[in-house]
């Protein structure tokens, strides 16, 4: 089990301490190396080879997990030895970092991928699909000053859709993966320590989504003006309000969804689990976020699917390489499937009041009390 780093064609191992993030939450994966040698061995080949803005892959048991540029280069030497470290991030985190510029910056009836692509573009970041992505958005505009991925991610959100990299120097839009982990999760077995959390603080008990919708021939005036809709989340016991200002044109349906999808990633962050485990793989395969995991657990009261949302390799002297998942309730990121020729959500059921309480709070909150 190694981690290299590649760079012009060359490969670089042997790291003594290592850090690497991935997951669906960030946009760009990124990584910590370092090692320390002794003076009669010197980490030459490294300081003349490595430097500050080159591209590079960053490599986990053989499977490519980072494919970007070197972001810092640390060298420093004591009277017995040398050390030098590495940091950068994927492809993708010129996205985070950049401001986004695109011709006049608007775009009409465009699909998010033929956005995403647009922007991405000049970055040399390819963009791919792994979801539907519903119908084109009606208007799309860069807001003044915004990044790249804040401009993409703003214009996923309207088909609750989420913006990851691949890992290979692109991006891709996605919903929560349905793949499994390489093992399950399990007390007693392969955990070497859990913790929960059941956080409220970002949860509200009224979701209310407001906008506008573009008029045609058979609505307009009134109709168009202000449309919104509302979510409740049952598990708020208290009165406590959140108005969300649609990042897009729609209409009572489109913001209806948008107001459930805001409910339930707010509820999804909120109930958490964070699992550390012995080595980088198991059954012969790496951790890899947006996949499910079982997790079984009696003492966080957990017997349940979860979906792995971030993965940190690391790795040093006291505790060896482990890694560490943070793990959510995959109903966080779930959504209706769109038509993608005419935007509206496909229904099995009755269309319900998207105000109306439901079960949704037992659906995101495991029995904590199993575990005391």
């Amino acid at each position: 089990m190694s981690v290299e780093l590649i760079v012009n064609g060359k490969r670089f191992g042997g790291w003594q301490q290592l850090s690497i993030e991935l997951g669906i939450e960030q946009m760009a994966g990124s990584f910590d190396l370092s090692v320390t040698d002794k003076w009669n061995s010197p980490l030459g080949p490294m300081t003349a080879e490595i430097a500050s803005g080159q591209p590079c892959s960053v490599l986990v048991a053989g499977s490519t997990v980072i494919t970007g540029y070197i972001d810092s280069v640390r060298p420093s030497y004591a009277a017995d030895s040398h050390e030098i470290g590495f940091a950068g991030r994927d492809r993708a985190g010129d996205l985070v970092d950049c401001s986004a510029i695109y011709k006049t910056g608007a775009w009409a009836s465009r699909k998010i991928e033929q956005i995403a692509a647009d922007l991405c573009a000049p970055f040399g970041v390819k963009v791919s699909v792994l979801a539907d992505t519903g119908a084109p958005l009606p208007a799309f505009n860069i807001q003044e000053g915004e990044t790249v991925y804040e401009a993409i991610e703003r214009a996923a959100r309207m088909r609750a859709l989420l913006v990851v990299s691949d890992g290979h120097g692109g991006i891709v839009l996605t919903r929560a993966g349905t793949g499994r982990a390489p093992a399950d999760l399990v007390e007693g077995k392969n955990i070497l320590r859990a913790d929960g959390e059941f956080n409220s603080a970002d949860r509200y008990s009224d979701y209310i989504v407001k906008g506008q919708a573009q008029g045609d021939d058979n609505a307009n005036g009134a109709v168009v003006a202000h449309p919104s809709a509302t979510s409740k989340d049952a598990g708020v016991g208290r009165y406590r309000p959140l108005i969300v200002l649609a990042e897009d044109q729609g209409g009572n349906a489109t913001f209806a969804e948008r107001a459930l999808w805001e409910r339930n990633v707010r509820a999804g962050r909120g109930t958490r689990a964070t699992v550390t485990v012995n080595g980088w793989t198991a059954n012969g395969r790496i951790w890899q976020p947006n996949t499910l995991a079982r997790l079984i657990s009696p003492l966080l009261g957990a017997d349940h699917d979860l979906l792995i949302v971030s993965v940190r390799f690391t790795l040093d002297d006291r505790s060896g390489a482990l890694t560490t998942l943070e793990l959510a309730q995959p109903e966080a990121y779930a959504t209706i499937a769109e038509d993608s020729s005419t935007g509206r959500k496909k229904r099995k059921k009755k269309k319900k009041d998207a105000g109306e309480p439901d079960n949704f709070d037992v659906k995101l909150n495991w029995d904590w009390s199993n575990g005391q």
